[in-house]
């Protein structure tokens, strides 16, 4: 690809005792309570930042009259600024309430870090030009739902465009989001390659007891357990899972499929695994805020999407000690191509995930070794010190 001579930020060393904390504000549209991938991606890296000693304050929208319009949390200022969340007028109230935010209160950081594409960013840009700060774009999906096709087109999508391009720098989570970026417009230059921080000494594997303890728990004891962590949305293609799952269980019987999240297509999925061919072997258990238990009881992780960042469900099951089976999109693609993990395979092929689910329920070893070599990718590349270091390092080269 031609984004591997990307710069991957990292590999030099920042001294603590000379460096001067950053005002650093996270733009991200969405934030906790909702609790989807780039959501928690966000609060990962602005809590890692703030441990590093850097004044962190995200500024998010607040949706919902019960959600506190401040909160400080684990070193973070969470402040959410008023939007009406309804169909027609959402867009326009947030415009105007992240344009009074900037012109209000933009002057007192040293930089924005935005975390989605669209007019947030716009904003932003037009934020760090007016008043001198450098501004970095996080590209958070690849393909139909990458920044080329989630921007408009006309008059003012290309406005929103020219824009984005004058971000100073665009952060990316995988090889395929970089050469997306390139095609879209960004120089090569202006394109840094730093995956989503995860707390690796949280998620990591058990003993081979407590593991059985907790199997005992989850009633999983005996079986062979396959989980998806994902929100329940058309481009998670857990349909294409549920298909794949009935071919499995006609070759192996004894076995479980766990699928964790919620969505708008809860009660679709909810209807598929009901008449699937094993109904009993699928359980769909619903939005959870404590995966962990879930990864360290299962025998395998399994990725069904059609599209993504860097998913970061698959990062966790990585730093749990899964071997993985996930189809080849962005972020995965990285990954197999420097270790074994497991095995990948194409976008909607539900016979070849029931192929691949196959070997590794048939090799106990395989299992194993692939599960080594996860948890070995996970804290080499993942842990949130290394990765606040790197986007620090990132942060300055683009400072005066």
């Amino acid at each position: 690809m031609e984004s591997s001579s990307l710069p991957r930020t990292g590999t030099e060393s920042l001294t603590r005792e000379t460096r001067n904390p950053l005002r650093i504000l996270m733009v991200s549209p969405q934030f906790r309570p909702i609790t989807g991938g780039y959501e928690r991606a966000a609060e990962r890296l602005s809590t890692s930042l703030a441990a590093a000693g850097h004044e962190v304050e995200v500024v998010t929208e607040r949706r919902k009259s019960d959600w506190p319009r401040l909160e400080v949390s684990e070193g973070v200022t969470l402040r959410r600024i008023p939007v009406l969340h309804r169909r027609g007028i959402h867009s326009l109230t947030s415009i105007l309430s992240f344009s009074f935010f900037f012109l209000t209160r933009g002057r007192r950081f040293d930089l924005y870090h935005v975390h989605q594409y669209g007019w947030p960013a716009a904003i932003a840009s037009a934020a760090g030009l007016l008043f001198g700060k450098p501004v970095f774009l996080k590209i958070t999906n690849t393909g139909h739902q990458g920044i080329d096709a989630a921007l408009p087109r006309g008059t003012f999508g290309e406005m929103l465009r020219r824009l984005h391009l004058k971000v100073s720098c665009c952060i990316v989570t995988s090889s395929r989001a970089a050469d997306e970026a390139k095609s879209f417009g960004f120089p090569q230059e202006k394109i840094c390659q730093i995956p989503n921080p995860l707390e690796t000494g949280i998620f990591r594997p058990l003993t081979a007891a407590s593991a059985t303890d907790i199997r005992k728990e989850l009633g999983l004891d005996g079986k062979f357990v396959v989980i998806c962590a994902a929100r329940l949305t058309a481009q998670k293609n857990h349909a294409m899972l549920i298909r794949a799952w009935d071919i499995f269980t006609t070759q192996f019987k004894d076995a479980e499929l766990i699928l964790l999240g919620g969505g708008p297509l809860e009660d679709e999925i909810r209807a598929l695994a009901a008449e699937s061919a094993r109904p009993e072997t699928i359980r769909v258990n619903g939005q959870t805020n404590e995966p962990l238990r879930w990864y360290q009881g299962a025998n395998v992780y399994a990725l069904s999407s059609d599209v993504e960042g860097l998913s970061n469900s698959l990062m966790e099951a990585l730093s749990s000690g899964l071997p993985v089976v996930s189809t080849r999109v962005s972020g995965s693609e990285d990954i197999f191509e420097e270790v074994d993990v497991g095995e990948m395979i194409p976008v909607g092929d539900d016979a070849a995930m029931a192929e691949a689910l196959l070997v590794l329920a048939g090799s106990p070893e395989r299992r194993t070794k692939c599960g080594e070599r996860a948890r070995e990718y996970a804290i080499k590349n993942y842990s949130v010190e290394s990765i606040a270091e790197r986007m620090e390092i990132c942060y300055r080269s683009h400072l005066d």
